[in-house]
């Protein structure tokens, strides 16, 4: 596959993840009104390793060296980024996660320069700018309708759970130069059911009669974690991630909170407005200034 293609396709995973994970938070917050915090987890994470393993275990060759690197990626990653944002998403608001969530960008700007020593164009800087910019437009209709209320534990919750992200593509992108995406998604997958199961088994001792209150939507819920929030996106993102700079890939974070108002177009019914409209042009604007001449120059791979 010649350069142009990997670019373009590397391009387009990193949006299809970040969409599939956009709608993916007002699932969730469905689905775990039914369903226990790490119980839902270690569902989620559990089958989709299990999905996995057939199509990369003759792959599975970490080394020794590599392997607590491996395991430490998959803890930031799954458990303590899923397990953080599913406990923090039920005890704050979609309008909250969303702010603290859109601020990745900037966390990944800083991870990139200080650990993983890669230059940040100022161009990069500017379209953070423009992306923020974007974000106040989105979120400013309900900041003015409704006020911000602070919800201290949930609002650290989230924190905690990007910041685990962030340092999980900090990790991952060395491991990237060595290893398979599917290899390591695998692995992420495996670290993070192996230590919700624990937990899981906790919840299940203390409230066992959860399941009688399953129906039709929880199951779908539980399917698109499992298939697209999983399998998908997390596939998805770790080849684009081996593909970019970590202080590019963050951008694609701005996103969520457009797809998040199209799926609340399309599920709920709302609709579409003004502000919207500006602040995803201020975000397409960003990610264009940042990333330049999308899709076809300057998504160079540095390993």
């Amino acid at each position: 596959m010649n350069l142009h293609k990997k670019h373009l396709l590397a391009f387009f995973a990193l949006a299809a993840a970040s969409t599939i994970w956009g709608v993916n938070s007002p699932i969730m917050k469905i689905t775990l009104q039914t369903v226990p915090v790490f119980t839902l987890a270690f569902i989620r994470f559990g089958i989709a390793s299990l999905i996995l393993f057939p199509f990369v275990f003759k792959k599975l060759h970490i080394t020794k060296q590599d392997l607590p690197k491996v395991i430490f990626a998959g803890i930031c990653a799954v458990t303590l980024n899923i397990g953080f944002f599913f406990w923090g998403i039920k005890l704050t608001t979609a309008l909250n996660a969303g702010i603290i969530v859109s601020c990745t960008p900037i966390f990944s700007l800083f991870f990139a320069k200080f650990f993983l020593k890669e230059t940040i164009a100022p161009k990069l800087v500017l379209g953070a700018i423009f992306g923020a910019i974007g974000i106040g437009f989105l979120i400013g209709r309900d900041l003015f309708a409704h006020g911000f209320s602070f919800f201290p534990a949930g609002d650290l919750l989230i924190l905690c759970a990007t910041l685990s992200f962030v340092g999980y593509e900090t990790i991952s992108k060395k491991l990237t130069t060595t290893y398979s995406s599917f290899a390591l998604t695998y692995c992420f997958f495996l670290v993070g059911a192996l230590t919700f199961l624990p937990l899981a088994f906790f919840e299940n001792t203390h409230n066992p009669h959860w399941i009688q209150g399953i129906n039709t939507i929880t199951i779908l819920g539980i399917l698109y974690g499992i298939f697209f929030s999983s399998l998908g996106a997390y596939s998805l993102w770790e080849w684009g991630l081996s593909q970019v700079t970590e202080s590019r890939v963050g951008f694609f974070f701005y996103l969520d909170p457009i797809t998040a108002t199209i799926a609340a177009v399309l599920l709920l019914g709302e609709k579409i407005t003004l502000p919207f409209v500006i602040g995803a042009l201020f975000i397409f604007a960003g990610i264009f200034i940042a990333e330049g001449h999308l899709p076809y120059h300057h998504l160079h791979r540095h390993k």
